[in-house]
């Protein structure tokens, strides 16, 4: 066989190990698992809404337990909130107040040692109180001559804490009969007759 003989053979040899190489290649990465980003689905609860006569409400997912105390008859209102096979909880208290304001209901009744944050509650000042012994978190608020207290008792998976941040940012104050805000029926036949008006409270 003369020079270029061998040169063709060689080159078809290349060729063929080239070819071969490709196919192995595509086949082994066919074989290959798909990997990509694992996308989580996580339900969003249904929500409900709790509407309470001493004037107040709040959004919660269904599967929460409402217990109202009935047999509580010092306090405006008493709610335990609880989830069946969880640990923790969550209170609402709704009690009759001498405390003008948060910050002497802080002076008087929080420890030196407790943390305590200005917040918000329905647009109006309120105080957090973070406790250490026992472990709970306290959001107090004043409502024209009432005390508002929302306790969290939290577990260790973190699910009361967002439980808590949703009843904390759907909270609402409803004035009740009779209370700043609420506009009296009329027969005059003007265009606000029978509206309620949303309260404006005065902290001192």
């Amino acid at each position: 066989m003369d020079k270029k003989g061998r040169l063709v053979t060689i080159g078809i040899v290349i060729i063929l190990v080239l070819a071969g190489g490709i196919i192995v290649f595509k086949i082994k990465k066919s074989r290959l698992p798909l990997v990509g980003p694992i996308v989580q689905e996580t339900e969003t609860p249904e929500l409900t809404t709790w509407e309470d006569p001493a004037g107040f409400s709040f959004s919660y997912p269904e599967e929460i337990e409402i217990d109202p105390h009935e047999e509580d008859t010092e306090n405006y209102a008493h709610l335990e909130l609880t989830s069946s096979g969880r640990s923790g909880n969550i209170q609402v208290w709704v009690k009759e107040t001498d405390y003008s304001d948060t910050e002497d209901w802080v002076e008087e009744e929080v420890g030196e040692k407790e943390q305590v944050f200005d917040t918000e509650l329905d647009g109006e000042p309120a105080k957090k109180v973070a406790y250490t012994d026992p472990e709970r978190l306290v959001v107090v608020a004043i409502d024209v001559d009432a005390l508002v207290l929302i306790e969290m008792t939290p577990d260790e998976e973190g699910y009361w804490q967002e439980i808590y941040n949703q009843i904390l940012s759907s909270f609402t104050f409803i004035p009740l009969e009779g209370e700043e805000g609420v506009v009296p029926e009329t027969t005059s036949g003007g265009g606000d007759e029978g509206i309620i008006w949303e309260a404006e409270e005065v902290i001192e």
